[in-house]
């Protein structure tokens, strides 16, 4: 069984998951800095819960992600920015792990882990407005480099959506 593209009607699972791990990581930041701050129950509560929130949607992504990477031809252009961009992430998942089990460590560990959130946002950036992957104008112009008209291009990639996307 050929494995299916983690797209759902032409929208891609990693880009959409990746919005909430984005804005929850220095949300969880802020809140390591408000504890060590104003130290006390409601500021280590609250830190633990964003640290939490942002750790288990972070996860979802990078399973996503991951998911993504196996589909992506290790020939294509973008595989290798696409493996660094996962592994920065991945390690990005145990300094959050650290940070819910180790509190004390917990602001130290969240800079660390927004420091490496910033150089793989670059890199996903770089996959879809450079690489474009997941871009289907960039599909498109694949096509026509490989001599296919602009119709049969279109006739190309939507056969791809409708036979190897998860959901067309």
């Amino acid at each position: 069984m050929k494995l299916k593209h983690p797209v759902v009607h032409g929208h891609p699972l990693h880009a959409m998951a990746s919005d909430l791990p984005v804005a929850l990581i220095p949300a969880a930041l802020l809140a390591a800095c408000v504890e060590r701050a104003r130290p006390g129950q409601p500021a280590r509560d609250t830190a633990t819960a964003t640290n939490a929130l942002a750790l288990a949607s972070a996860t979802t992504a990078a399973l996503l992600g991951w998911w993504d990477w196996l589909t992506i031809p290790t020939a294509h252009p973008a595989h290798s920015t696409a493996t660094l961009h996962g592994l920065i992430n991945t390690a990005g998942l145990g300094l959050s792990g650290l940070a819910l089990v180790a509190p004390r460590r917990r602001l130290e560990l969240l800079v660390a882990l927004n420091a490496s959130l910033l150089v793989a946002a670059w890199l996903g950036g770089d996959l879809v407005f450079r690489l474009g992957w997941r871009v289907r104008p960039a599909e498109e112009l694949e096509q026509l480099d490989e001599g296919r008209t602009r119709a049969e291009a279109r006739a190309v990639i939507d056969k791809h959506e409708r036979e190897d996307a998860l959901l067309s």
